[in-house]
C-alpha cells in the first residue's frame, strides 16, 4: 500500500513538471488574446470604464497603419507627383507658345535658369559634396547635358503642333532605346528578344500616331480661335513634330544612358544642373545671335505666373523623380501567429517589388495630359492615335517592368544566399 502510494505521488509530480502553467503558454493566455478587443482597446474589458486609453490605441494603430503605406508607397507617390508638375509644365510651355507667341528657347530660357538656380541653393543648403562634378565623370555630365538639351527642345517645339497627349506619349520610347544603349555600354546589362519585339511594337505605335499616309482636313484660317489648338496643323507640320520628337528621343536616351553609367559617382542634382546650365546658356545665346529669336520679358501678369510656374514645376519635377526613382522602402512589417510562442526572426523578408511599381508611375503622366488636352484645349485623340498610344505604353512599361523585375529577383536570390551562408556559420 505504501509502495503505490508513492507510485501515485511520483505520478502526480511528473505530471506537474511536464504541464506548465496555464496562465503563462496555455489555455489562460490564449483566452486573454480571444479576449482581446481589436485594434488594442480596452474600454470593453476595463473595469473602471477607462475609454481614454482605448482611443488612443485606435488613433496609434491608424496612425502606424498610415505610416506603413506612406513608407512602403512613398516611391510610388513622388514618381506620380513628379509627373503631374512634368504634364502641368507642358501645357503651360503650349499656352505661352499658342497664345502668348513665345518662341521655345524663351521658354526654355525661362524654365531653366530658375532650375540652375534652385538647384544650386539646394546643394549648398544641403552641403552636398562635389557640386560641380568631379573629373572622371566630367565627359558623362557634359555629354548628358547635351542629350538633355535635344530631348527638351524637341518636345517644346513639337507641343506647337501636337497635342500634349500624343507628344508625351512619343517620349516613352526613350526608355526602350535607353535599355538598348546600356546593352551596348554597360556591363552586365542586357537586351532581350523579347525587349526587342517590345521596340518594334511600339515603332508600329509611332506609326500609328505620326498617320503619313491619312486625308488629312483642311487646317483653319491663321485668324480663327481654332488655329491656335495644338493639333489643327497641316499634315507636312504633323510629321515634321513626330520626326522632332524622335530627335528628343534619341537625346533622352542619350541622357538616360549617362546617368546610368555616372551611377552613385555624383549627387542627382548635379547632372540636373549641368542640363538646365547647359540649356540655359543655349537659349540666351539663340536670343542674342537670332533675329527671329528676341529677348522679351513677359507682358502680361498671367504670363509672369506661367513663367514662374513653368520654373517651379521644372525644379519639383527633376526634384521629386529622381527621389522617386532612387527611394529604397523599408522591409514591410508583417503580423504572423505563432502556435509555439516563438519570435518570427527565421521568416525570410517579403521582396520588394518597389522599383517596378515606381517605375510604372511614370506612364501615369499620359493620364494627367490627357486630361489637361480635354480641359484646356478641347482636344481628343483619334482612334488610331489610341491604339498607337497604347501599343507604345504597352511596350514601355513591359520593358521597365522586366527590366526591374530582373533586378529584384538578383537582389532576393543574393539575399537568400547571405542568410544561408550566415545559418551555416551559426551552425
Amino acid at each position: 500500500m505504501a509502495s503505490s502510494q508513492r507510485q501515485y505521488n511520483t505520478l502526480q509530480n511528473s505530471e506537474r513538471i511536464a504541464t506548465p502553467p496555464l496562465s503563462e503558454n496555455g489555455l489562460n493566455g490564449y483566452e486573454d488574446e480571444i479576449r482581446r478587443p481589436l485594434l488594442g482597446s480596452s474600454s470593453s474589458t476595463d473595469p473602471e470604464g477607462n475609454g481614454k486609453e482605448g482611443s488612443q490605441s485606435w488613433l496609434r494603430a491608424v496612425y502606424e497603419a498610415g505610416k506603413e503605406i506612406w513608407l512602403q508607397g512613398k516611391g510610388m507617390i513622388l514618381v506620380m507627383l513628379a509627373q503631374f508638375f512634368g504634364a502641368s509644365m507642358n501645357v503651360m510651355t503650349q499656352l505661352l507658345e499658342l497664345e502668348s507667341g513665345l518662341h521655345p528657347f524663351q521658354v526654355l530660357f525661362a524654365r531653366m535658369s530658375v532650375t540652375v538656380v534652385a538647384s544650386y541653393l539646394y546643394m549648398w543648403y544641403t552641403k552636398v559634396s562635389h557640386p560641380f562634378g568631379t573629373r572622371p565623370v566630367l565627359g558623362l555630365l557634359i555629354f548628358r547635358a547635351m542629350g538633355g538639351f535635344f530631348g527638351v527642345y524637341s518636345i517644346y517645339y513639337a507641343v506647337q503642333y501636337l497635342p500634349l497627349s500624343e507628344a508625351t506619349v512619343l517620349t516613352f520610347l526613350a526608355p526602350i532605346l535607353t535599355s538598348y544603349a546600356c546593352s551596348l555600354f554597360i556591363p552586365n546589362e542586357t537586351f532581350t528578344r523579347s525587349q526587342q519585339l517590345a521596340a518594334v511594337v511600339s515603332m508600329v505605335g509611332v506609326v500609328l500616331i505620326a498617320r503619313p499616309f491619312s486625308s488629312s482636313e483642311t487646317p483653319p484660317d491663321s485668324g480663327e480661335p481654332e488655329a491656335r489648338k495644338p493639333g489643327t496643323t497641316d499634315e507636312f507640320q504633323h510629321i515634321l513634330a513626330i520626326f522632332a520628337m524622335m530627335v528628343g528621343v534619341i537625346g533622352s536616351a542619350c541622357a538616360y544612358t549617362s546617368i546610368r553609367m555616372i551611377g552613385q559617382r555624383c549627387h542627382p542634382l548635379v547632372s540636373v544642373t549641368y542640363f538646365s546650365l547647359l540649356t540655359t546658356v543655349i537659349s540666351f545665346l539663340a536670343m542674342l545671335l537670332v533675329p527671329s529669336v528676341p529677348f522679351s520679358l513677359p507682358e502680361t501678369g498671367v504670363e509672369w505666373a506661367l513663367i514662374a510656374g513653368l520654373g517651379v514645376c521644372g525644379f519639383l519635377l527633376q526634384f521629386l523623380l529622381t527621389a522617386g526613382l532612387a527611394y529604397v522602402p523599408p522591409p514591410p512589417r508583417r503580423r504572423s501567429l505563432s502556435v509555439s510562442g516563438g519570435d518570427d526572426s527565421d521568416c525570410k523578408p517579403t521582396r520588394s517589388s518597389s522599383g517596378s511599381r515606381a517605375t510604372s508611375m511614370i506612364y501615369t503622366q499620359m493620364l494627367f495630359a490627357l486630361f489637361y488636352d480635354k480641359t484646356v484645349w478641347g482636344n481628343t485623340l483619334s482612334p488610331m492615335s489610341w491604339a498607337g498610344s497604347g501599343l507604345i505604353v504597352g511596350s514601355a512599361l513591359y520593358v521597365a517592368v522586366v527590366r526591374d523585375g530582373k533586378k529584384n529577383a538578383a537582389a532576393a536570390v543574393a539575399a537568400d544566399e547571405t542568410a544561408e551562408e550566415r545559418r551555416e556559420a551559426v551552425a
